[in-house]
């Protein structure tokens, strides 16, 4: 967990076809590269505390 990122956070609504809507939102942080975290969520704020917990 990096609570010292400061860049913004970048959300996406994502509604992959699949049944389950867990994975509904994606959370990254504003210049995403491959690798960094991506949190995943049923709503935005769910996605956003997700990437947060990472």
């Amino acid at each position: 967990m990096n609570n010292n990122d400061t860049r913004t956070i970048v959300t996406a609504f994502v509604n992959p076809p699949i049944p389950c809507r867990d994975f509904d939102w994606s959370a990254t942080r504003d210049g995403y590269e491959e690798g960094d975290a991506i949190g995943w969520g049923r709503t935005e704020a769910a996605a956003i505390d997700d990437l947060e917990a990472q």
